[in-house]
């Protein structure tokens, strides 16, 4: 029977790797530990290995003695080679570090299961406009699947929710865009009141300007107006930020002591963005309507009380709730697509602006889509 045994040093001190090609088996020994592995080394010898004839293959690290992550990292390299070789590896080791190994290979699954880096194929197919939006609705829906998961697992252990991120973007999304949100609001609420006052005028109907004004700006202007504003500020912010952790290796390192990014980064802003969504939907309502009343008490002679009185009276609850429901799921679909650009950056800096340009485009078409969808819907209920 042929046998042969081959050695191999990986580091400066004393990781250590034999292949026995007698009984199929790698075996692991030494302390797999940072200061000492050699990555470069340690690559070729993997790629060295003489895997022929071989149908499976055995990688016994029993009698490893340290572990820690970054040994962890090159043997699950060795493990993902070994499989794409058309092996069926076997690892063994003791229980402590099988839970550690297991614990850790889970985190980089996780974030890399179909999220980050779709499979390429050819040019021809990459660039086809059919497998770009497959993959898109792909990873998006991957994306989804996983921030549902980190909901329930946030929901068994609350403890794990982040605070401190969800005040502060509630701050930088709400406190921070409340004087954009006003002045916009503000001026667009004033100026439709101003172009459609001849319109009421020359038919007599002054006072139906109230209705124009109320429905327009609380179901549709307003919470479409703020919802671009939020993806503006806030959507490319959050693109920016885990793009830039991307770069830096830290979410890297949060899957390395074993946090999720999920729980750290998409869950808290999501609620963060959802919630200040519709707190400043209700800053856009009433300001857009003081906006109003202003033009139309100037030029269409409607005093603050009649226009009050004619809102109360004449203007539906319903179209404020439509816009206040709206803004919830803008604020949703706006929080989930910067985070799914941040994710998807590729690790220099030129990605980071495409990816957050992207984010603010994709933010906009699905607001307006959603802004469609909801109009029928509400057409539908009556509502």
């Amino acid at each position: 029977m042929y046998k042969q045994t081959l050695t191999y040093k990986i580091g400066q001190l004393d990781s250590i790797l034999y292949l026995d090609k007698g009984s199929n088996t790698i075996f692991l020994t030494g302390n797999w530990v940072t200061d000492n592995i050699d990555e470069l080394k340690l690559d070729s010898i993997i790629k060295s290995f003489d895997l022929n004839h071989l149908a499976s293959i055995t990688v016994n690290g029993m009698p490893i003695n340290q572990l820690d992550t970054n040994g962890i990292f090159f043997i699950n390299r060795l493990i993902n080679y070994l499989k794409q070789n058309n092996l069926s590896p076997c690892l063994k080791l003791n229980e402590f570090n099988q839970k550690l190994f297991n614990r850790i290979t889970s985190n980089i699954d996780h974030l890399k299961d179909g999220i980050l880096e779709p499979t390429r194929g050819d040019v021809s197919r990459e660039n086809s406009l059919t497998t770009i939006i497959v993959k898109s609705i792909v990873i998006s829906l991957t994306f989804i699947g996983h921030t549902c998961l980190s909901i329930l697992q946030i929901i068994k252990s609350p403890a794990s929710l982040g605070l401190k991120e969800i005040v502060r973007t509630i701050k930088n999304c709400g406190f921070n865009g409340i004087f954009v949100v006003i002045l916009l609001n503000l001026l667009i609420a004033a100026t439709l009141t101003y172009e459609m006052a001849p319109q009421f005028t020359k038919y007599g109907a002054n006072l139906f300007v109230v209705n124009f004004l109320g429905i327009a700006m609380l179901k549709e202007v307003s919470p479409l107006l703020t919802a671009i504003i939020i993806a503006g500020r806030t959507g490319s912010s959050i693109t920016a930020e885990i793009g830039t952790m991307k770069i830096n290796e830290e979410l890297d390192a949060l899957l390395t002591i074993g946090i999720s990014p999920f729980q750290k980064l998409v869950i808290p802003k999501l609620i963060g963005v959802t919630v200040a969504a519709p707190l400043l939907t209700v800053i856009a309502d009433i300001v857009g309507m003081i906006g109003g009343a202003i033009v139309a008490n100037h030029y269409l002679s409607i005093s603050y009380q009649m226009f009050t009185e004619r809102l109360q009276n004449y203007v539906s609850i319903n179209n404020y709730t439509a816009g206040i429901i709206k803004s919830v799921a803008f604020g949703i679909s706006i929080a989930l697509i910067g985070c799914i650009k941040g994710f998807n950056v590729k690790g220099d800096a030129n990605s980071i602006g495409e990816e957050t340009t992207s984010s603010v485009v994709s933010s906009i078409i699905m607001v307006v889509l959603l802004d469609a969808v909801f109009a029928v819907i509400f057409y539908n209920i009556k509502m």
